[in-house]
């Protein structure tokens, strides 16, 4: 089984900070974000995942929490998470009252998602010194997993000093332990599976996931935590239309959000080696819907991995067509997905 989630960056009309989309068009943007989004539910896909960037019209969720807190009421089966919520620029304390939140208004369909952010620079510009980044996020994600085990958290260090504070609402045990964490290396990977929690891939090939699911799966195996499929995410860039020609002529016609945002401050396309990694061809799947699912499956057989994060809005794409991908995603793509057969042992790659 393959379960199909949404991801999406939620953009400006406008890439440019220097020519800011008026609010009128801000208000119509987040209008018919949330009647798209809404109607995934209806389309029977499995979730919606949330990006965190800061200081540019890439991505207009800063708060993604706020995002999935909207959608909570007007849903009833998505799940919901976030990759990731950017720990380094966030007081743990609260963020773990927000997931406390979240985990009862949407009526345990929140699944957490953290990350340290897609470089130093959104940190720095908010005031953060580079060398500091990794170790709050460290520190912010001990206070979360403390957190999962006991509402009542101690923790001394260069960054928190808590004794014995209540943080109230408690999330559920079961919803802290689904939290996803976006990862690109094999130290994450190993990182996350030690804690038991998911995994998710962003823009690596498909030579790079294989090892880094292989290295999560050893962890997790270490650590005594049981890992199935549904557990690894694997993040792709998504456009489905009618037939293949129709969806490459969109797709090539269509202005790549990256690549106009390349030296936006803040953005990771700051990152050349990221850069590099963003137009490899394992990160696209475009085509009908019997070629991206034949893609995904094949991928995500590769390295054992149960769940598709379909990047669905990497290019700016008319509302329509953006529309009918995510229908036919929905319709056509995700129930082959489902019944897609996925192994979860560790050396899966070696099968194959």
């Amino acid at each position: 089984m393959i379960e199909t989630w949404v991801f999406s960056f939620l953009s400006a009309d406008s890439l440019s900070p220097q020519e800011p989309s008026e609010p009128a068009q801000l208000q119509e943007t987040f209008d018919r974000y949330l009647e798209l989004w809404t109607r995934c539910d209806q389309l029977g896909l499995d979730g919606l995942a949330f990006a965190e960037h800061h200081f540019n019209p890439m991505c207009l969720t800063p708060s993604p929490h706020l995002m999935v807190a909207a959608l909570a009421s007007r849903t009833k089966n998505l799940r919901f998470t976030t990759l990731g919520s950017v720990l380094p620029l966030h007081d743990a304390r609260r963020y773990v009252e927000e997931v406390g939140m979240l985990d009862y208004l949407t009526g345990g369909r929140f699944e957490p998602g953290i990350a340290p952010g897609a470089g130093d620079r959104e940190a720095v510009a908010a005031g953060i010194a580079s060398e500091e980044v990794r170790p709050r996020f460290y520190s912010g994600a001990d206070v979360f997993a403390k957190a999962i085990e006991n509402p009542v958290v101690t923790q001394h260090d260069a960054f928190y000093n808590l004794e014995q504070v209540p943080l109230v609402p408690a999330m559920r045990p079961e919803t802290g332990r689904a939290t996803w964490v976006t990862v690109m290396s094999a130290n994450s990977a190993e990182w996350t599976g030690q804690r038991g929690y998911k995994l998710c891939t962003a823009f690596l090939p498909v030579a790079a996931t294989v090892p880094l699911a292989e290295a999560y799966r050893a962890a997790a195996d270490a650590a005594g935590h049981q890992v199935d499929p549904t557990m690894l995410g694997l993040r792709r860039r998504v456009f489905v239309a009618e037939a293949d020609a129709r969806a490459q002529e969109i797709h090539e016609s269509s202005v790549d959000k990256f690549a106009a945002a390349v030296g936006i401050r803040g953005l990771e396309t700051a990152d050349s080696e990221i850069r590099r990694r963003m137009m490899h061809p394992d990160d696209f799947a475009v085509g009908s819907p019997a070629t991206v699912a034949e893609k995904l499956i094949e991928q995500c057989r590769a390295g054992g991995y149960g769940a598709i994060m379909a990047w669905t809005d990497f290019a700016q794409f008319t509302h329509d067509d953006l529309v009918r991908s995510h229908e036919l995603l929905g319709r056509e793509v995700a129930p082959v997905l489902r019944a897609a057969a996925v192994r979860s042992t560790v050396a899966v790659s070696k099968e194959q």
